[in-house]
């Protein structure tokens, strides 16, 4: 008995240790600062924990300031900065980085020649703040061309013995604050030697060479340890090797199976089997998912989204990654709801967005009419260009109750969409998609887009008659108006 209180003290003690440690934390990175004039108020991060990614949103207020804290960053990484109009900026990024980032956003020399990181995090920031001024300042000298430079290689390597000498500087000393340094040097190398990489295949690719000419090439230009090895899993933290490996690559190797059978074709189906079969490993599983995300995402109609079902199947299916499978299916049947969404005779998509006048407005506010929906951005010529007969066809029915046009902005900045409304002075109610509700109920993955919506609020049409149509959309919304 005495024992047992013993072991049951013992216990007790032992779980009360325990209970009081807290778990250590990733710790969170930070950004923050200032971009004047820029041309978004909505700014995308995009990490690289997985093959799909985190992302976080930064939101810029009137005068471009912005704050962001999160604990999504799981480890030091090469990320873009980008937006729909503004000039993607790159940035080194890790757990406990503390970033103050200030530019001017105006466009792309602005961006690249006045941006400022100080903090905790900058020395290895600082590789792309030399970068891209001394780019920006090449491209002011050229005018704007790129210089001839008949000696393929000669331009190469004159190019790697520039950088490398930047990233001997700016990598190979002793950290002041930043534990990355090192680490974030060797991952720049490997990014700068890929993009070596690509511009040696593109280039045989330019020339005659057959496929050994080709291989041959390459192995006396480029580091043969990463040709021998090309499939290594550490090399997916390079985000030029992801992108290289699943379009550039598939392409080379396809472009000189071409040469020997001209009946191959660079479609879907021969870049999956061609991954399939060559890659290896993570980077095979990778690669595969990442296409077949892409092509589920743009999927647009049942027969696009079944006939997709059918084609990757087997794919996902071979798939080791349990991630990745449960993606795809999640993937396949999301998509497949939000097309059952937007099909005709369907009721359309709720949404509540306020107006430039500052009234909130309700898609079931419409019931009775016949609404008009127009999808645009201020940034958008196409639907910028659709503006004069929008305005002709809205006077033909502006006394009508029975007919009911709204333009609804997306993925623009509020102050773009503002000035545009200004300069374009429409009659008709002007919304904005502030949050995407309506950007993704939609499905507007390209724009201007047009639907029409009858008096029950169901869909007529998904992809209605664009205003310049003239007499084929008048017809169209006075067969509603007669029903």
């Amino acid at each position: 008995m005495k024992k047992s209180f013993t072991i049951l003290c013992l216990l007790l003690l032992t779980s009360i240790f325990l209970f009081g440690q807290t778990k250590p934390k990733t710790e969170p990175f930070i950004i923050h600062g200032q971009i004047s004039n820029c041309p978004e108020n909505i700014l995308i991060m995009h990490y690289d924990d997985y093959a799909d990614g985190a992302a976080d949103t930064i939101r810029l207020d009137l005068s471009g300031n912005f704050y962001l804290k999160t604990y999504k960053v799981k480890k030091p990484q090469i990320i873009k900065l980008q937006g729909i109009r503004f000039s993607v900026t790159k940035l080194y990024i890790a757990p406990g980085y503390n970033l103050t980032f200030k530019a001017n956003g105006k466009d792309s020399y602005s961006l690249n020649t006045t941006k400022k990181i100080t903090g905790i995090g900058s020395e290895s920031n600082k590789y792309r703040i030399v970068m891209d001024s001394i780019i920006e300042a090449r491209w002011s000298i050229s005018n704007g061309k790129n210089p001839v430079n008949t000696d393929f290689l000669k331009s190469i390597n004159k190019d790697q013995k520039f950088k490398d000498s930047i990233l001997h500087t700016i990598f190979d000393r002793k950290p002041i604050q930043d534990k990355y340094l090192q680490f974030m040097g060797k991952l720049t190398r490997l990014d700068i030697k890929l993009t070596r990489f690509e511009s040696i295949i593109l280039y045989t690719l330019s020339t005659k060479y057959n496929y050994k000419q080709s291989i041959d090439f390459v192995r006396a230009n480029f580091d043969n340890d990463i040709l021998d090895h090309l499939y290594r899993d550490e090399y997916l933290t390079s985000s030029e090797y992801k992108r290289f490996i699943c379009f550039g690559y598939p392409y080379f190797l396809i472009s000189h199976d071409q040469k020997k059978d001209s009946t191959i074709h660079q479609d879907l189906q021969t870049i999956l089997n061609k991954i399939n079969k060559v890659y290896t490993g993570k980077v095979k599983e990778y690669a595969l998912n990442y296409l077949m995300c892409d092509e589920i995402e743009g999927a647009r109609t049942f027969v696009q989204i079944n006939s997709l079902k059918e084609l990757l199947t087997p794919y996902i299916s071979n798939l080791k990654d349990l991630h990745y499978k449960r993606n795809l299916t999640t993937m396949f049947s999301a998509k497949m709801a939000n097309i059952i969404m937007t099909q005709v005779g369907k009721p359309a998509p709720e949404f509540v967005l306020e107006s430039n006048l500052g009234k909130t407005y309700r898609l079931k506010d419409f019931k009775g009419k016949v609404v008009y929906l127009d999808l645009w951005a201020s940034w958008c010529h196409p639907c910028r260009g659709e503006t004069p007969s929008l305005k002709i066809l809205y006077d033909k029915y502006k006394n009508n109750n029975q007919v009911a046009f709204i333009s609804i902005a997306v993925k623009d900045a509020l102050k773009d969409w503002k000035k545009a409304l200004t300069e374009d002075k429409p009659e008709w109610i002007q919304l904005i998609d502030k949050d995407e509700i309506v950007n993704k109920s939609y499905v507007a993955y390209s724009i201007p887009k047009f639907i029409l919506i009858d008096k029950k609020g169901n869909i007529v049409n998904f992809d209605a008659p664009r205003p310049s149509s003239g007499v084929e959309i008048e017809e169209l919304i006075n067969q509603e108006i007669a029903k």
